[in-house]
């Protein structure tokens, strides 16, 4: 995490990666806001807003700027194995496909979570510490194909990320990078 009192020299692919990340969590914010809309409208969850969700939580963790390598790693073994969960989802029959997209979507949830923890330190934004809980929670109406109490979790998660990429969007780029000799390679 950064230290707001220390100023790196950012370069360009400093400024993009922070852009990349900070995009990241936006789609994956407005894309839980989808979801969670479009279940409680009572429509059953659609592949599409789920797979924004992937998209954005890849792209964050693609872009992160962490100094513990191992924090790193387990974000990002969580994200990329739950994608490889859900492609693999998708060449199974049901009601496996289901189990395995589930717990595909719960990698991706653990990874989203992580971003939401690392970033309560920087915001004192409420509720986002319950954020991994939501997401949790939010995966076994989507295994039991209730949309509906699915959307219910799903809402005040989207909402609180929404909330969180709304106020990192206003932080200048180099609180994101902090002091890049403290990276461990």
């Amino acid at each position: 995490m950064a230290d707001p009192h220390h100023v790196p020299e950012l370069d360009g692919f400093d400024r993009l990666t922070v852009r990349l990340y900070r995009l990241g969590l936006w789609v994956a914010s407005v894309a839980l806001l989808v979801t969670a809309g479009v279940s409680l409208a009572g429509i059953p969850i659609i592949d599409e807003t789920l797979l924004f969700v992937d998209l954005g939580v890849a792209m964050a963790v693609a872009n992160m700027h962490l100094y513990a390598k191992q924090i790193r790693w387990v974000i990002g073994v969580s994200c990329f194995g739950g994608l490889l969960l859900q492609s693999a989802a998708a060449a199974l029959t049901s009601p496996m496909a289901l189990w395995v997209s589930c717990a595909g979507m719960g990698f991706v949830f653990v990874s989203l979570s992580a971003f939401a923890l690392k970033e309560q330190f920087c915001f004192r934004i409420p509720w986002l510490r319950a954020v991994p809980l939501f997401l949790a929670a939010s995966l076994v109406p989507l295994l039991l194909d209730e949309p509906w109490f699915a959307g219910l979790l799903l809402l005040p998660a989207g909402l609180v990320m929404t909330t969180l990429s709304w106020q990192k969007s206003a932080m200048p780029l180099h609180f994101d990078v902090g002091d890049k000799s403290q990276y461990q390679i």
